[in-house]
């Protein structure tokens, strides 16, 4: 039989298997929310650059699709604008690749923890 001290300690480390469960699956929410919105952000600014840079134009059209005519009719500013759109996914995917690596370094310490 177990005394009551050994119960609360037992509560409180379930409790605490709970929440962190919990947090686990808000995470991978999270994480799944952001690669989708990563995701369609990409493909809807391929989808539509060719049409927006069109609009920089001087009223001529000389390609109608494809990233031919982001690049063919107006080449600086689009190759400024692929230039930081560039760099701007190389970034998330920087942040995002940093915040994995620290969260698994967490998730080690933890694990290591626990054991002892």
């Amino acid at each position: 039989m177990r005394t009551t001290e050994e119960r609360i300690g037992l509560i409180h480390k379930r409790t605490a298997e709970l929440k962190k469960e919990r947090k686990k699956k808000k995470q991978r929410a999270l994480d799944m929310l952001c690669i989708a919105a990563c995701l369609i952000f990409v493909i809807g600014i391929g989808s539509f650059m060719p049409g927006w840079a069109t609009g920089f134009a001087d009223g001529e059209v000389h390609h109608t699709s494809g990233a031919a005519s982001l690049v063919g009719s107006h080449a600086a500013l689009s190759y400024i604008l692929m230039g930081l759109m560039a760099f701007l996914l190389g970034v998330c995917v920087t942040v995002f690749l940093y915040r994995l690596h620290r969260r698994n370094e967490r998730e080690r310490q933890e694990n290591l923890n626990d054991e002892l």
